[in-house]
């Protein structure tokens, strides 16, 4: 899923990028102390934070990012392999069981020395050179229950899903959270399913959460995943599994995007620069 991100001054050129992306990008009001009351453990002031966290209480545009690496792992040993760098765009809107959200995601699998996009990646436990895929999914719609369950805005056959998100952790003027979700789907050619488990921590500040008016948060996030060998990588039966370690940022603003996204993006996707609310409303404005 979850949400790894974006980059530079002067990079959403289009007039309704901006204006979409206003409340993210504005100045900050002036900070509440960090001791201000703060309510992290009722059903209610859990689905506010979490979403003033992880998206925004207002409708405009929410940019987030991730830069990752990943290991391969056979028995007990990790070999670095390559990394993926990631931007998301979203918008959140209340309904009536919680928050909907509009999101796409666009990442680049890059070379872990040089940082650049692959086309090719050469598989060093079996010596191919394979096919790398490039581009982003459609945008989709997920939403957020009161009792913050995930739910997919349509149902993908085959595939099995636990998402949880754990109790908010406080002290100080820190405040972090834990989202986690397993999936496990059937994919035509592989003998086993396809299993991804990701964890993302959301660190954010207290003295921000309780700045009156806040709709939205800046967050740090640690993240972590487990996943089966991607096809692409055309292992096989070969034992063994993926992971990736990684950092991002959600309500992110756009200078703070990795340089190596901006960088493949600017030549493989420009149009995702110029105007990335373009490409979420259409679903956006599609009811139901």
């Amino acid at each position: 899923m979850i949400d790894r991100r974006m980059m530079l001054g002067g990079l959403f050129l289009g007039g309704a990028a901006m204006a979409a992306g206003a409340p993210a990008l504005a100045a900050r009001p002036r900070r509440a102390r960090a001791g201000a009351a703060l309510d992290l453990e009722s059903p209610e002031g859990r689905l506010r934070n979490f979403i003033r966290i992880r998206g925004a209480l207002d409708e405009g545009l929410v940019i987030g990012w991730a830069s990752a690496r990943y290991y391969g792992v056979i028995e007990d040993r990790m070999d670095p392999l390559f990394a993926v760098v990631s931007a998301t765009f979203a918008r959140w809107r209340a309904v009536a069981d919680g928050y909907e959200a509009v999101s796409y995601e666009l990442a680049w699998f890059t070379d872990a020395v040089t940082g650049k996009a692959m086309d090719t990646f050469r598989n060093p436990y079996t010596g191919k050179d394979c096919k790398v895929p490039t581009g982003g999914l459609a945008p989709a719609k997920f939403r957020i229950g009161r009792d913050l369950s995930f739910h997919l805005g349509r149902t993908v056959p085959g595939l099995q899903m636990e998402h949880d998100v754990l109790p908010f952790e406080a002290r100080g003027d820190d405040v972090w959270v834990l989202e986690r979700s397993r999936t496990a789907m059937p994919i035509p050619g592989l003998a086993r399913p396809f299993r991804y488990s990701e964890s993302n921590t959301f660190h954010a500040r207290r003295a921000d959460l309780a700045r009156p008016g806040a709709t939205r948060v800046t967050s740090e996030v640690s993240y972590t995943n487990v996943c089966s060998w991607r096809p692409w990588l055309e292992m096989g039966d070969h034992p063994g599994h993926l992971t990736a370690t990684g950092i991002g940022r959600q309500n992110a603003a756009p200078e703070s995007l990795p340089p190596a996204w901006v960088e493949a993006t600017r030549a493989r996707r420009p149009e995702v620069l110029e105007n990335p609310a373009a490409i979420l409303q259409p679903l956006w404005d599609a009811k139901g």
